[in-house]
């Protein structure tokens, strides 16, 4: 009996010593190493904290560099590792870098949403409803992160390396920049075309870009200024139609600063052009229903 339990216990002995490297080089390997190839592409359907629905990863390419971060609710790991996450989304959320994390267990956002306000993780979160995410990315029990640069390639596998997301953010504030001259044109020319709400608002998205020289921030101010006179002269011509004190007039001068509104929405002019709506609505009273 004694000899049939030792012959018993050596061979689980002998069992194990090959099962257990193999789970955990299972384990390790369980993320694929992607570095080099493009990104598999992602659809974030179910989403919060300011990623949009129907969000797909490819619509980054030439905008932002991206930040993968896989991750589970009640993961030890993840609580560990997902800080960082934070902190570089507060850092450099406004300067190129994009980051989405992908929560793919069973758990719905409104059971995860909870957990990450306590702990104060404010980055887009979105939901791998089957794990199906995951498994184009490899899958684990463990956090999985992907840094992901301009051109759509992966430049760390598994690796949450605040220097590569650095070396990446410094080649978009590159990419942007050379972007930027080509951008300003495209302004001038809708100025030409007498679009100055368009034209502003294109050059002022150039202008707040992180990097934009001064040249670049004297070229904005120059159109703002062209379209600042603009604005202007459309108040002026909606004012000379309010003075004729006639209903026709009045109808027309209050198109005219619905359309001023709506020109200049999302530019540094919008909310001068809603005090002279204001202004206009206080004298001209509510529009007849």
């Amino acid at each position: 009996m004694t000899n049939r339990l030792l012959r018993l216990a050596l061979l689980l002995g002998w069992g194990l010593l090959f099962v257990l490297p193999g789970l955990r080089s299972a384990e390790a390997a369980a993320w694929r190493d992607l570095t080099g190839r493009v990104a598999p592409d992602l659809t974030f359907k179910e989403t919060a904290q300011g990623l949009p629905p129907q969000t797909r990863l490819s619509s980054f390419r030439s905008k932002k560099v991206v930040l993968l971060a896989f991750w589970l609710r009640d993961c030890p790991h993840c609580k560990r590792a997902l800080p960082k996450v934070q902190a570089l989304h507060e850092r450099s959320r406004r300067s190129g870098l994009q980051v989405i994390s992908i929560v793919h267990d069973k758990y719905a956002l409104s059971k995860v949403l909870p957990v990450m306000k306590t702990r104060g993780w404010t980055f887009p979160v979105a939901r791998d409803v089957k794990g199906e995410m995951a498994r184009r990315y490899g899958g684990g029990r463990r956090p999985g992160f992907y840094v992901i640069g301009i051109d759509g390639r992966v430049k760390a596998s598994n690796a949450l390396s605040e220097g590569i997301v650095e070396r990446e953010l410094t080649r978009w504030r590159l990419y942007e920049l050379g972007r930027m001259p080509a951008a300003l044109k495209q302004a001038e020319s809708l100025v030409g075309a007498r679009n100055y709400g368009e034209a502003l608002r294109t050059a002022e998205a150039i202008g707040n870009k992180a990097g934009a020289t001064a040249e670049i921030r004297a070229a904005v101010a120059r159109l703002a200024k062209i379209a600042g006179q603009k604005l202007q002269n459309r108040v002026d011509r909606a004012e000379a139609l309010f003075a004729k004190r006639s209903k026709a007039g009045t109808a027309q001068a209050r198109a005219e600063y619905a359309g001023i509104l709506a020109s200049f929405r999302g530019t540094s002019l919008e909310s001068r052009a809603r005090a002279l709506q204001a202004e206009f609505v206080a004298k001209a009273g509510a529009p007849p229903k």
